[in-house]
């Protein structure tokens, strides 16, 4: 078998067109959603759709990369394997397959996390008519978590300041502080958005075109970032109670961690992309959580994330920190080393072949 490395690509041009051509070879029915923007290089960005199996399948497999953009190395490297290996071949009676790529394009191409308007879109999918979630964690240490500049003196500070929080409120309550959304500071990180951005809207209408017909929906949202060094765990927003935490701790076992109540490594957020399957696709059974793995230490990737947004409020690509700064976003949020690309490559085969039986119970 070819080495998985061989499917990972170093920009988003390059992901792209190995994406297409191993989608094209698989025989997969291609289509394109083109950003209204352009890459970094003046190239095409898109989010484009693969999908393999009948079109009247009762049952479907969706895989999807690049909600955070930068991650989508990782994301577009693992569906790139997994058209080329043939997984498609394994596809059972009434069964569609459904690539993603790239659901957040203008970040994966400009080696952000976030989109063209500063959005976090894992925070997006919220009703914005309604009042937006508070974070007041987030605007006690908003200062702190955006600091002015990078200088050892301020970072030094940030980091003295989310401790002390830490100290007085606990460290779950500090993650939650940092990463579970706010819709107060257009300019700072983790922002929410204040209405469905051009990635929010573009996935629903995915949804509704491939899935809207289908009775049974799993996806599986590819994410980096958080827990150990090539380990993935299967990320719910649901209760323990519910039936989708039901279903995906009988298909994955104990790599299944819900966000309430504080078993997973991720914050319980608002907005995520579950929600989106949750309310296009009301009515049929629908499961769907990210696969999150693990990169570097948490401090790391922290700092990636505050560097990179004070570098896109002082003149982005043209501030001559740009090179640097983009080095430590993506090697915050993707592992460029044989053996971890190995590792996500492999659980993630491994989990999409158990969600096939599982659409089969």
């Amino acid at each position: 078998m070819t080495s998985a490395s061989h499917y990972f690509s170093g920009t988003y041009r390059e992901a792209r067109a190995r994406f297409l051509d191993a989608a094209r070879a698989a025989g997969a029915r291609i289509n394109h959603h083109e950003h209204p923007l352009k890459g970094p290089e003046g190239e095409t960005l898109a989010t484009d759709v693969a999908r393999l199996g009948p079109e009247d399948a009762t049952r479907i497999l969706a895989i999807g990369s690049g909600t955070h953009g930068v991650e989508g190395y990782c994301g577009s490297g693992v569906q790139t394997a997994l058209l080329s290996e043939g997984f498609a071949t394994q596809l059972p009676k009434s069964t569609a397959l459904v690539f993603v790529h790239a659901i957040n394009p203008y970040g994966f191409a400009w080696n952000r996390r976030v989109n063209e308007n500063n959005v976090d879109l894992n925070r997006n999918f919220i009703d914005h008519a309604k009042p937006h979630p508070e974070n007041p964690g987030y605007e006690e240490l908003a200062d702190a978590i955006n600091p002015p500049d990078l200088s050892p003196e301020a970072m030094a500070q940030s980091r003295e300041r989310m401790r002390a929080y830490a100290g007085k409120h606990g460290h779950r309550a500090m993650q939650h502080a940092l990463s579970a959304g706010q819709y107060t500071h257009p300019d700072g990180v983790q922002f929410g958005g204040l209405e469905p951005v051009w990635s929010n809207r573009t996935l629903r209408r995915i949804v509704r075109e491939e899935m809207g017909k289908a009775e049974r929906t799993v996806f599986v949202d590819i994410h980096t970032g958080l827990g150990e060094r090539g380990h993935g765990e299967m990320i719910c927003v649901e209760p323990e109670t519910s039936a989708a935490y039901e279903r995906m701790h009988r298909w994955w076992g104990s790599i299944v961690h819900s966000t309430v109540g504080g078993a997973s490594v991720s914050s319980d957020v608002p907005g995520s992309i579950p929600v989106c399957f949750a309310e296009e696709l009301k009515g049929h059974e629908v499961t769907a959580g990210g696969l999150e793995f693990g990169t570097v230490p948490i401090r790391e990737v922290t700092v990636a994330l505050q560097s990179d947004n004070w570098l896109h409020q002082n003149g982005g690509a043209a501030n001559p920190k740009a090179a640097e700064i983009g080095k430590l976003i993506r090697d915050a949020f993707y592992v460029d080393e044989p053996d971890w690309k190995e590792m996500v490559t492999a659980q993630t085969r491994d989990i999409c072949l158990a969600a096939l039986k599982g659409l089969q119970d």
